[in-house]
């Protein structure tokens, strides 16, 4: 945006707007205490932010961070602010509709007795879901051809099937073992996988999730957001790495604030609170160190380093191969340079080809997503050995090759 990082300017934005929500939240339920500037140190010490941030621009970060502003005035019963911030939730990526949905059946929940939320949070629901559908069936395959050609591609859930027929059977047929594939390796064959997902939830537990089991309705508006990364067929989306993290910050800090107005001492409540942001600072330095997760960029995370300030690639090196590729190029690109040569009719991710008449790729320890460095490397060893790509250039480990015609 505007050839510049204007977009993860927005995205830190984002995050601070969101840490405000959650301060006028909190200020409403502890009006006389400073609890609610503790749970903007909760919130903005959370590991699912600082996962996000270390990542890359991601339209998801920027719905979750509106997520606390919609709970704000659906709680003050201010409808038009409510149903506006649903609307920017929902706009932001195809997949926060049925996420806002689920947080509104929790809401439905939370406010049963009071006719006009339950109603409105029903109302804001199904709307949701009716707006997925449209976008997902008809407007994504009206503007992208290869989304009509091969149908919604970011559906990889083999564990649930393959359409909705085979869903159905699977969940009716073998609930058991998808419940199981919330906990465990769902993936033959890779015992290196066993423990991400138990580090997601440990995590999730320390940094102030216990307290939902208090407050039940909050575990219901986390459902899709858990099962759509721990079911899913790519390991990458399981853990606490880049941004799958997000959407558990709003909901999590808000349900502990919510459950902590079961206790009646304040010494009670102070020490909850204050054992919570402890505890959530500790595992999130913790983890910059310590992860079970893999493809995991430590110095992209690390702040405390030196590294973390230093480009891993030679910048000029980087922009003049760049330069070598038309504007109206069709293109694959390892995921860190993308950004830098968006504004083309197709760009894709390495190792996603499709149409792509150039492939820019280079050698490195941290940035090979989604594949790993060694996975990469042999990919670069094969486009250089390839009869069907000319290398351009290999200077400095940056590669850039053309597809012969």
């Amino acid at each position: 945006m505007f050839g510049t990082a204007t977009l993860l300017y927005i995205q830190i934005l984002s995050v601070l707007f969101g840490s405000i929500g959650i301060y006028k939240i909190v200020k409403r339920k502890f009006p006389n205490s400073f609890i609610p500037e503790l749970a903007m140190i909760h919130y903005l010490s959370f590991f699912g932010i600082f996962s996000a941030l270390s990542f890359d621009y991601h339209d998801n970060v920027v719905s979750a961070m509106l997520v606390p502003w919609f709970l704000y005035f659906f709680d003050l019963n201010k409808v038009k602010m409510t149903i506006l911030f649903a609307v920017l939730i929902v706009i932001g990526k195809e997949n926060m509709p049925i996420w806002l949905s689920f947080v509104c059946f929790g809401l439905f929940l939370l406010h049963f007795k009071d006719k006009r939320k339950r109603i409105l949070s029903l109302i804001i629901a199904f709307s949701s879901l009716v707006y997925m559908i449209i976008i997902i069936k008809y407007v994504m395959p009206a503007m992208d051809p290869l989304v009509a050609e091969n149908g919604y591609n970011a559906f990889h859930y083999n564990i649930l099937g393959n359409n909705l027929n085979e869903i159905i059977y699977n969940i009716s047929h073998e609930p058991f073992n998808i419940f199981k594939a919330f906990f465990i390796n769902h993936l033959e064959g890779q015992p290196e996988l066993n423990n991400i997902k138990k580090e997601l939830y440990i995590c999730l537990l320390y940094s102030g999730g216990f307290l939902l089991l208090l407050k039940p309705q909050y575990i219901v508006m986390l459902i899709p957001i858990v099962a759509q990364k721990v079911l899913h067929d790519h390991f990458g989306k399981w853990g606490i790495n880049h941004h799958y993290s997000i959407e558990f910050v709003p909901i999590i800090i808000i349900g502990f604030y919510d459950a902590i107005l079961l206790f009646k001492p304040k010494i009670i409540k102070l020490l909850l609170v204050s054992s919570a942001v402890i505890l959530t600072i500790y595992v999130t330095i913790f983890k910059i160190d310590n992860r079970f997760s893999l493809y995991y960029n430590k110095i992209n995370s690390d702040f405390f380093a030196k590294e973390h300030y230093q480009c891993e690639f030679d910048k000029k090196e980087v922009k003049k191969v760049m330069n070598l590729i038309p504007e109206n190029a069709n293109l694959s690109s390892l995921s860190v340079f993308a950004p830098h040569l968006s504004f083309r009719n197709n760009i894709y991710q390495y190792p996603d080809v499709h149409n792509a008449e150039y492939i820019l790729l280079a050698r490195t320890n941290y940035n090979a997503f989604p594949l790993r460095p060694d996975e990469l490397n042999t990919k670069i060893d094969e486009l250089l050995n390839s009869d069907n790509w000319e290398t351009v250039s290999s200077s400095k480990q940056i590669y850039l090759f053309r597809k012969k015609f």
